[in-house]
This record gives structure tokens, sequence and C-alpha cells, in this order.
């Protein structure tokens, strides 16, 4: 595999950082969504005109589907090149619908959440297929189980976590088994945000970013996430990037998806490696990042109706439509589930939002109940129609006119 002439393990002489421009984007949090939105749909107008007049940028949406339906609904003639960019390798989406908290929604909203954002990636040509969880506030020990069934082999993480992993890389377990290769995303997913911002010091500082990491990453390869929440590229990145390469640096830089660089590392340590740490179960630790634990117990009025409405989809509207129903309301449980994602994302079921944000998030909650409560109060009343007594009874009827 090569990278601009350049061998994937790198010279001989310069450890390599694999710089992955990217941006973190909370759909709703501090403001309501349709405030972000506007925000987003001025950041990928950027993004793509500096995409379309520099073949050299990459880019990594998130991981997070709903960043390109949001912007669609407001830039509908920006599809063609968004697709484009994708079929090209250098615009990174998917595999999430929605970057979720993984404790606060049923099992079932995780995995139609991945479901539908892969769908999409895939129809929009093509997901990352990566598990890419850099912001949740903790992980569950089920997730490389469910990645495993979504065909989903690598994972990157942030929070959670524990001191005893000591590298970058380690192997995930869940209780039944399945195992995932799992990148963690040291200092965050901010960790190189500002290797740029000094343009006359760019040797020393990352120089020093080598320097600080090498415990964990070694000192031939390291990755440098590129962004921060709600923020693009600087225009000058790629220029950057080749004034540092043609300089006497002994770092060499190379700017990458997420996919491009874990495919590269894969080139380096093909498979499992027999050395890197497993780690079976919860990834919880608050030893390295904070977990923002109290997230559990805020705003119980949310938690509550995110359960009402849950329970109310998955346990009855559904199994009951499917058992007893006439035509399947497939649509309108599409609608239904689709409420359950938006509002599955972290800051959204968290409840660390503006009070805004919660009136919104209830009201999508109470959509998707009212969804739910209308497929139930249908299909019994078809159960009710075909029971004997009610025949008896329409029978009697007819017989009295």
């Amino acid at each position: 595999m090569t990278d601009g002439g350049v061998t994937a393990s790198g010279s001989a002489d310069r450890a390599v950082i694999h710089l992955v421009p990217h941006t973190h984007w909370d759909r709703e949090w501090y403001e309501p969504f349709q405030v972000f939105r506007m925000r987003l749909v001025e950041l990928i107008d950027q993004l793509l005109d500096r995409m379309v007049a520099d073949p050299r940028l990459r880019f990594t949406l998130d991981g997070q589907a709903a960043t390109v339906d949001d912007y669609l609904e407001i830039r509908p003639e920006a599809e063609p090149l968004i697709r484009q960019l994708i079929a090209e390798g250098r615009l990174a989406i998917g595999p999430w619908q929605i970057l979720l908290d993984e404790f606060l929604v049923s099992g079932e909203t995780i995995i139609r959440n991945l479901e539908v954002g892969w769908t999409r990636a895939e129809g929009l040509g093509g997901s990352m297929r990566v598990g890419y969880l850099p912001d949740m506030f903790g992980h569950i020990a089920q997730m490389p189980q469910i990645l495993q069934r979504a065909g989903i082999e690598r994972a990157v993480v942030w929070r959670g976590v524990p001191a005893s992993i000591d590298r970058h890389t380690f192997l995930w377990r869940s209780p039944d088994g399945s195992v995932v290769e799992t990148e963690y995303l040291v200092g965050g997913y901010g960790n190189g945000a500002y290797l740029f911002d000094v343009p006359d010091r760019l040797g020393p500082k990352l120089g020093e970013y080598r320097r600080l990491n090498a415990s964990i990453y070694g000192d031939r390869s390291l990755l440098a996430m590129y962004g921060t929440d709600h923020a693009v590229p600087s225009p000058r990145l790629a220029d950057l990037v080749d004034l540092v390469n043609a300089g006497e640096s002994d770092v060499e830089v190379r700017l990458s998806t997420l996919s491009e660089y874990l495919d590269r590392d894969r080139v380096r340590h093909p498979g499992p490696a027999g050395e890197a740490p497993t780690w079976e179960g919860e990834l919880r630790s608050g030893a390295r990042a904070n977990m923002l634990m109290n997230v559990v117990s805020a705003r119980v009025d949310l938690k509550a109706a995110a359960a009402r409405a849950e329970r109310r989809v998955e346990r009855y509207a559904e199994p009951l439509a499917a058992l007893h129903g006439d035509a399947w309301p497939g649509r309108l449980l599409e609608l239904a589930w689709r409420r359950l994602i938006e509002n599955s994302a972290h800051d959204s079921i968290c409840g660390c939002s503006h009070d805004e944000v919660v009136a919104q998030v209830i009201g999508r909650y109470a959509e998707a109940d009212q969804i739910a409560s209308g497929i139930v109060a249908g299909t019994m009343r078809r159960i009710a129609s075909t029971t004997p007594a009610r025949q008896r009874r329409c029978e009697l009827m007819r017989t009295a006119r």
C-alpha cells in the first residue's frame, strides 16, 4: 500500500503522524437543533468548496449519517458532489445514524440506529466500516457483539478506557466472546486539533506531539485527530502539511480518513496482534477522561418519556402489528423509529442540554409514543372485530335491520 509515493510503513528515518481532519458534530446541545443546523450547513458548504478546490483533502464526517441528512435537507443539490467524494474515498460517513448514548436507550434502539445509519451511508456510496464511538459517556459490554454482527471488526473509542490499557490498540471482548480490534483515541477526538494553529512552529509542535505520545503509540506511527466540536479544517491545511513534509523535520504528516489510517495500521500489524492487551466487558473507567456519570439521573422526566416510547414501539406496536395486523404500517413505524433514534444522541437523551432542547426531545418522544399508540389501538380494534362475540353481535344487528 502506498500514499503519495511513500510506503505505508513510512520512511526509515521519519515518524509518521496520520492526520485525520474531522468535525465532532453535536446535533443539539447548548443550542437547539435548527440553530445548530444553520452552522452545520455553513460548515459543510465551506468543506465541500475546499475539497473540490484541493484533491489532497480528506475528511471524516463524525461517524454519523445524520450530518449528511440534515445538510441535504437544506442543500439537496449537493448530493451528487457528496456521492462523488465518498466514491473517491475522500469523504468518510457512517456507520451510525447518530452518535448515541449506549446506556440510556434500549438495545433495540442501538441496533436500529446502526441499521438505519449503515443503510443510508451505503445508499450514498459506502459506509465507514468502523465502529466510531468518540464521545459516548462509557460503552456497554455488548458493543463488540453488536459491531461484529453488523460485519464491523474495528472500533474507535475515547472515554472509558481503563489505565491498564497501556497502548493505543487493544482487543475488546463482549461476554459472548465477540472481539473487535479497538483504537483508543489518546487525549480524545481533538488530540491534534491545534497542531497547525501556529504555522511558524509546525516542526516543534509536531515533534512535541510525537514525544508526548511515544509511550502509548511508539515513535514510528501516530494518530492525530485534527478537529473539534463544530469546526472545519484550516483552508491552509494541505499546504501546511506539504510544507512540513518538504522540510528536514523528523516527522512526516499524512492526511487520511479514519478508515485509511486503520487500514494502514492493519497492513503494519495484520490480524489481532498477539501482544495486544485484551479487555472484556464495559468500558466505564474514569482513569483518563471524565465520564459525566450524573447524566444518568439528569432530567428524570426525559428518561421516563424515553422508556415509555421505546416500550410502546418495541413491545406493543411492532409485535401486535406483525401478529394481528392487516397491512404492515411500515412508514408509520419508520417515523416512530426515526424519532427514537434522533433522541438517542448523547447530548439529547442525557439531558445535559439547554431547556429548549429538552422540550424538543420530549416532543419527539411524544410523537413516537402517539404513533405507536395509534398502531396498537388500530390493531386491537382489528383483533376485537374477529372475536366470536363481536361477530355474533354484528349478525344480530343485521337481522334486526
